[in-house]
């Protein structure tokens, strides 16, 4: 292992990264095929949801996700040709594709040198496991991280990316405050986030009537406890001591939930934490624009802390939001070179934390998701219980942490930038 990590450092380059992309993407795929074959199960439910397109109609369609992700899901239906497996390989593929775009221009954004940047994302894919690819969770992660990376250069591109983030996915419109707090970014980001986010929900309108554009939102509310989610914890860890007690079963919205007592409880406890989560996140963003956005290391952690806000205070948590994280966690590493010695330590602490969450997520799901369903006896959802709760514990722990450093940088950023103008 120390003479591959010599090896790796000495030939650090294009030609390198390209190496350990295949590798490790390839390695992610032995995976998939020898051990984790059952993960394919939501893209063939997106393939028959395509196949009835045409005969229920956009309005009844994959009604829990936004319009534009039934148009983004028949791509691969297209260049499959309607084939049951084509469609999987080409999903993949489509996967894969967004995953070497971002990869690249990480390697473009850091002046073309092999970066820490370029290692976390080569690492954070295949600690995720086979899901990074099963998932469309991979587009959302791009591009959040590429709108990131945009800011200060090309407002407008940032503001189209988030946009066309919000109309796949909805909580990247979140982000946008923090991109606009920056006042001579502001028109420009906020119009192409007009542009394309509005622009995207009025022709999802026209296309599927107002019951088709509200049908997310509808949907996410009515969902129950979903089993890995935070708020389901206390539940399945007195399940795990007394499994008689409480019920698991896969409920209509296409997830594993928890019913039995005290399950209502804790559904009304994730909503309102969800709102005071909405409510931090509104005063990091207000933060950041009474102090001008800061420098983009701050900024780069209210986006981080704002989609960990949202994926602990719900009552879902899928294993695939793991990868919203990563986008913005990459695109932070390559501010690294511009960040003071307080925000370059904290950068890297927060990168070695999510990357620790991404092989702990792998483990919850699918290792060890059989035994947390209970289908391997009692030893096993004691096991899976454990690893799930520290999981999950060390998630909220991460979003505590980039919430105080965001608060604290944005503005440590203002003091900064007075000290140099009373200096000149």
């Amino acid at each position: 292992m120390s003479r591959l990590a010599a090896w790796y450092d000495a030939h650090r380059g294009p030609r390198t990264i390209v190496i350990v992309w295949i590798s490790t993407r390839l390695l992610i795929l032995v995976i998939l095929t020898a051990f984790e074959r059952f993960v394919t199960g939501d893209v063939f439910y997106y393939h028959r949801k395509i196949n009835a397109l045409f005969t229920v109609g956009l309005d009844r369609t994959l009604f829990e996700y936004p319009t534009p992700v039934v148009w983004i899901l028949w791509l691969p239906y297209g260049a499959s040709f309607g084939s049951r497996v084509g469609y999987l390989v080409a999903f993949i593929v489509l996967m894969l594709a967004l995953d070497a775009v971002f990869c690249y221009t990480l390697w473009r954004s850091t002046g073309r040198r092999h970066d820490s940047a370029i290692d976390f994302w080569l690492i954070f894919a295949p600690l995720i496991g086979p899901l990074s690819y099963l998932r469309f969770d991979m587009l959302p992660a791009v591009l959040a991280g590429g709108a990131l990376l945009a800011t200060r250069r090309k407002p407008w591109v940032t503001g189209a990316l988030t946009g066309l983030g919000a109309a796949i996915k909805l909580w990247p419109a979140l982000l946008i405050g923090a991109f606009m707090s920056y006042k001579p970014d502001r028109r420009a980001a906020c119009l192409a986030f007009i542009v394309v986010g509005f622009g995207l929900a009025l022709i999802s309108l026209i296309f599927g009537g107002w019951s088709r554009l509200m049908s997310p939102l509808i949907w996410q509310s009515d969902r129950g406890l979903q089993i890995e989610s935070i708020w389901a914890t206390p539940l399945m860890v007195g399940r795990a001591v007394m499994p008689d007690h409480w019920i698991i079963d896969m409920s209509q919205y296409q997830a594993y939930e928890v019913f039995g007592p005290g399950a209502e409880t804790w559904v009304t406890i994730s909503n309102v934490a969800t709102l005071l989560g909405l409510a931090m996140i509104i005063l990091l963003t207000v933060r950041a624009f009474r102090h001008d956005g800061s420098t983009p290391v701050a900024i780069g952690f209210v986006v981080l802390a704002t989609v960990a806000i949202m994926i602990i205070t719900n009552k879902t948590l899928s294993p695939q939001y793991l990868l919203w994280l990563g986008g913005p966690m990459a695109t932070l590493l390559v501010f690294r070179q511009h960040a003071r010695p307080e925000e370059d330590r904290a950068i890297r602490r927060v990168a070695v934390q999510l990357l620790i969450l991404a092989l702990l997520t792998q483990l919850v799901y699918p290792v060890l998701y059989p035994g947390y369903l209970g289908r391997h006896g009692h030893a096993m959802i004691i096991i899976s219980t454990v690893v799930t709760t520290i999981r999950n514990v060390a998630l909220v722990v991460f979003t505590v942490e980039v919430c105080r450093m965001a608060w604290r940088m944005l503005g440590a950023g203002v003091m900064e930038r007075t000290a140099l103008t009373r200096r000149d």
